[in-house]
């Protein structure tokens, strides 16, 4: 089959991640590393030029098991010294001496490191760009459908399904932009030698490094970064804040899919959301999965975070903890990316049932509009007071707010019948919003031209 193999794999690594995140793809970004380094040191005559092109050549044709250099790190604590002896098996006696020369272990595997997360976030970007469009979409379509705001799970004001999305955009687009940082800020090699001075280069070190950053396609840090561990614990916070952002999605549409609120639902295909007990349930399968991803991250960024007090030259344990986690964190975004998308365009929006929640409170999501225009005519205090009693009665007795408020008499001296009307449309005291609408919509408009360089 193709994609990830597993019982528990294929739910949390996308068919398309799969290849870039693979043990293959690594070990062949570590061998793409010291064949641009020898081509390199051959070009600057640093290493004999014969040495350098047979080196070269080993780019297209050597291959070998990732699990084994996965079994030989057990006794190295590195899969680098195992892949570096397999490199030299395959070069004459006058090449072999001179792989990997001037370079270490963690500048090969931090080197490749980066540049698979460069492909992982590029499509990463790609998939984004697609959620955000969706989620543009979402936001012009139903920028004045009415619904009820919800604070602390409980009914508040008016608003629209728009401004809804909108702040799902603007999430994303903030979220976005922290990524966009790390992929044109953080994307460099690691080159430092044995102990960050690249001492065996001599004063060639840097010039080496300048040149093959250029052959690699990344950025030439100021210094080596093997034990500064910053702009990996900063990838990590990228990646999860950008799942938490498609998480903040996910569980906003989990809740509105609740029967009992049924604003929005993810059309499910073949018998996707079923359950194995109730034959009538269909279950937000990619909010589900999404939480599931933004769960699971959380206790992954405190490794990374961790390691950035790497001991003195190169951190005793710290820079393997990173390997896996921060594997592990682009699959999880890479999925959360992928799952958001899908739930977005299959996703079906209740636009009479978001009405009829907006009416439950019988109008007490009305009483702050109440409020301020009472306070014209006596104390905010004393019309805070005025309202609160009545919107109290009106869930004890099950009536709605205006009805109450017909029983003061200082609410009936201050407004005619049309008036105080007036005050109980929704459509009527939705403030800036769509103000907002416009200003998240322009705000993506900026990131998805960002976006599109990227992985264009």
């Amino acid at each position: 089959m193709g994609g990830p193999e597993g019982l528990f794999e294929p739910v949390f690594i996308s068919d398309a991640m799969a290849p870039i995140t693979s043990a293959a793809n690594w070990v062949r970004k570590m061998v793409d590393f010291e064949c641009a380094l020898a081509g390199v040191q051959g070009e600057l005559r640093i290493i004999p030029i014969e040495a350098a092109h047979e080196i070269s050549q080993l780019s297209r044709s050597f291959q070998i098991d990732p699990t084994f250099l996965g079994v030989a790190a057990r006794i190295t604590a590195s899969p680098v010294i195992a892949l570096v002896a397999g490199l030299g098996d395959r070069l004459s006696e006058s090449a072999r001496p001179w792989i990997h020369y001037g370079a270490t272990s963690q500048d090969v595997l931090d080197t490749a490191t980066i540049l698979v997360v460069k492909e992982a976030l590029e499509l990463i970007f790609y998939d984004l760009e697609k959620v955000g469009t969706a989620l543009a979409e979402l936001t012009e379509r139903y920028r004045h459908t009415p619904m009820v705001a919800r604070t602390l799970l409980q009914h508040a004001l008016p608003t629209t399904f728009g401004l809804k999305a909108a702040n799902w955009l603007g999430g994303l687009t903030s979220a976005g932009a922290v990524l966009e940082s790390t992929y044109s800020e953080d994307l460099a090699i690691q080159f430092g030698g044995a102990a960050g001075t690249l001492a065996a280069l001599g004063e060639l070190g840097s010039g080496v490094g300048i040149r093959l950053a250029k052959v690699l396609g990344l950025e030439f840090p100021s210094m080596p970064w093997q034990s500064q561990r910053i702009r990996v614990a900063k990838l990590g916070s990228a990646l999860s804040i950008t799942v938490g952002s498609l998480a903040k999605i996910a569980v906003d549409i989990a809740l509105a899919s609740q029967a009992e609120v049924s604003e929005v639902c993810e059309v499910q295909e073949f018998g996707g959301g079923g359950s194995s007990a109730l034959p009538q349930k269909v279950n937000p399968v990619g909010p589900v999965v999404v939480n599931a991803c933004f769960r699971r991250v959380q206790g992954l960024l405190p490794i990374l975070v961790g390691c950035i007090v790497a001991e003195n030259e190169r951190g005793a344990g710290e820079w393997p903890a990173e390997w896996e986690t921060l594997r592990d964190l682009l699959n999880l975004t890479g999925t959360s990316v992928e799952r958001s998308l899908h739930t977005l365009s299959n996703l079906k929006v209740n636009e009479d049932r978001m009405r009829e929640n907006l009416d439950i409170s019988r109008g007490n999501v009305m009483s702050e509009r109440v409020l301020t225009s009472l306070s014209e005519f006596m104390g905010r205090a004393e019309a805070h007071q005025l309202v609160r009693r009545a919107t109290q009665r009106s869930r004890e007795n099950r009536t709605s707010l205006y009805e109450e408020l017909l029983h003061e008499e200082k609410f009936c001296d201050s407004f005619t019948v049309d008036q105080a009307q007036e005050l109980f449309d929704p459509l009527t005291y939705l403030g800036s919003a769509q103000v907002f609408i416009d200003n998240a919509l322009a705000d993506w408009l900026k990131a998805r031209t960002r976006w599109r360089k990227i992985f264009g």
